[in-house]
């Protein structure tokens, strides 16, 4: 009987009332109480007499009944789900999923009656808590234990039964006979069991952060809403795609066909090359002024350029080194001279009609054909990371400099005929930006490195908070952006989209389902909240 009373007194404890509550419900109950106020005792002293607390054993001892008890609530429906249906191993692999997945199903359907006819219908695992022994969840702590131990083991059991299944899936069978398990049953089965460690790691946390919301808001919606995006952002990944070819392979494949050009003997028509190139420094003059005595490097190349040497693969390779040497210069007149002539000659050599080839075996035109994809490849890769490598050095910012650069290049009709119609409209797109893209530029423009943002910083009482969301939002949109800069920069090396052997949600679904149904069995634990 003192124990009883013991326990009756620490449950109040547990639910909130004071030491003089309880003493001022008791002393009409108990004479001892009204002499021990008589004589002078404080309601602490008391209790503490009458209930002492619980020592430090006996608390570890109750969590872990706690722990118990939360496990077997979620174990109890699967051992059950295995015994009730009839088919051997397979039978009970399946009700083991079921039984898992029915309780919590089942008491989502008694709230839902309860809040929508005001009900007052008990859940099932209400009723099955009800029958086992041990101590109860009774303080938020206790219950975020609880429904945390449940969601391990309940998950522990599901993933079990559904390896078991997966397994069975596999035993060979005899050509004619019916497989041991059905294919759809299999399927089941290697959904429940797949990640294993991952999602009993993942349970029992989000239900902690599922519980606890509802504990800390008393919604259970909330918290459920909590639980399960806990759950799916634990299965969001990097998505997958396939192999992107580096500028350095590529390279070395175009060598490789040049190669096999060089051996074959294969040669440009050097008269038309050189007639091509003479009219070069002409048209550089009207478009970008370029003067012979000013940029002397530039012209250095074109007497390269019109030389009486045979336009050989290793002559065109030679070639566009020295041009690129002269892109590299540091005056500025003289770099983009080089830049605008190696584009020119890029293009000569990339669209090179028939005609203007000389010498060369069939096996050598299909090397020529393969080492320009490649050369093409290599060529539209650069001219997309040469924008995020002028963005290092801008002085007005990675991600503004990467914007101008993408839609400089939109607008550059000779560059972008070097792109296919598909390729030139992701470029496009990615020049627009999407709404989050230009949303968070937005934001970013109140970053303290702005006049805007240190005047409101410095006259608004929230202006500390702005800034720190325009840092952030800064941080994004350049994050961003590279995301661009890079995805079209593979885009290009692989000559199409990568394929998407992964995409990042793909391990959201078991993890989603896994929360929601974790979570759906702890919010009757506070299912006030649903009552109307």
């Amino acid at each position: 009987m003192a124990d009883q009373f013991r326990d009756q007194i620490n449950t109040a404890r547990r639910a909130g009332y004071t030491d003089d509550e309880l003493v001022g419900f008791l002393k009409d109950k108990d004479p001892r109480v009204t002499q021990a106020l008589t004589a002078g005792y404080q309601p602490a002293e008391i209790l503490q007499h009458l209930a002492p607390s619980l020592s430090t054993g006996e608390e570890f001892m109750r969590k872990a009944g706690v722990a118990v008890r939360g496990a077997t609530e979620a174990l109890a429906p699967v051992a059950a789900g295995a015994g009730m249906l009839m088919g051997g191993p397979v039978g009970a692999g399946v009700g083991a999923l079921a039984g898992g997945l029915a309780v919590p199903l089942a008491d989502a359907a008694t709230m839902a009656y309860n809040k929508m006819f005001g009900g007052t219908a008990r859940t099932p695992s209400s009723a099955i808590s009800s029958m086992l022994p041990g101590p109860r969840a009774e303080t938020p702590v206790e219950r975020v234990l609880q429904s945390s131990a449940g969601a391990l083991t309940g998950t522990a059991g599901s993933v079990q039964a559904g390896r078991g299944l997966a397994e069975m899936a596999k035993i060979p069978v005899q050509v004619g006979q019916a497989p041991t398990v059905a294919p759809r049953i299999a399927a089941m089965g290697q959904e429940a069991s797949r990640l294993p460690m991952a999602q009993m790691i993942t349970a029992p946390v989000a239900t902690a952060v599922g519980q606890t919301t509802t504990e800390l808001t008393d919604n259970p919606l909330a918290g459920l809403a909590a639980g399960v995006a806990t759950g799916a952002m634990a299965g969001v990944r990097p998505t997958k795609r396939g192999a992107v070819p580096t500028a350095e392979e590529l390279l070395a494949q175009s060598k490789t066909n040049y190669d096999i050009l060089d051996k074959s003997g294969f040669q440009l028509d050097n008269t038309l090359f050189k007639q091509h190139m003479a009219s070069l420094p002409a048209k550089l003059r009207s478009e970008i002024g370029y003067v012979e005595s000013v940029n002397p490097k530039v012209a250095g190349v074109f007497k390269e350029l019109l030389s009486d040497a045979p336009k050989d693969v290793a002559e065109i390779t030679a070639l566009r080194k020295i041009i690129g040497g002269a892109a590299g210069s540091a005056d500025k007149s003289e770099r983009m001279a080089a830049m605008k002539l190696l584009d020119e000659f890029d293009t000569y050599v990339l669209n090179a009609p028939p005609s203007a080839i000389i010498s060369g075996d069939a096996k050598a035109m299909q090397a020529w054909k393969a080492a320009r994809a490649d050369y093409a490849k290599v060529k539209k890769s650069e001219l997309i990371e040469d924008i995020a490598s002028r963005a290092e050095i801008s002085q007005s910012g990675k991600e503004a400099s990467i914007a101008q650069g993408l839609s400089a290049l939109a607008k550059n009709n000779k560059k972008m005929r070097f792109f296919t119609p598909d390729e030139q409209e992701a470029i496009r797109e990615a020049a627009k930006g999407g709404t989050l893209q230009n949303l968070t530029r937005i934001i970013g423009k109140f970053s303290p490195m702005t006049p805007a943002a240190a005047i409101f910083t410095a006259v608004n009482p929230y202006g500390a908070y702005t800034a720190a969301a325009g840092m952030a939002a800064k941080e994004l949109a350049t994050a961003q952006r590279m995301q661009q800069i890079n995805a079209l920069s593979s885009r290009m090396r692989l000559g199409q989209v990568p394929a998407v052997l992964e995409s990042a949600g793909a391990n959201v679904p078991v993890f989603y389902s896994r929360s929601a149904q974790n979570m759906l069995g702890p919010n009757q634990q506070n299912q006030n909240a649903l009552a109307p």
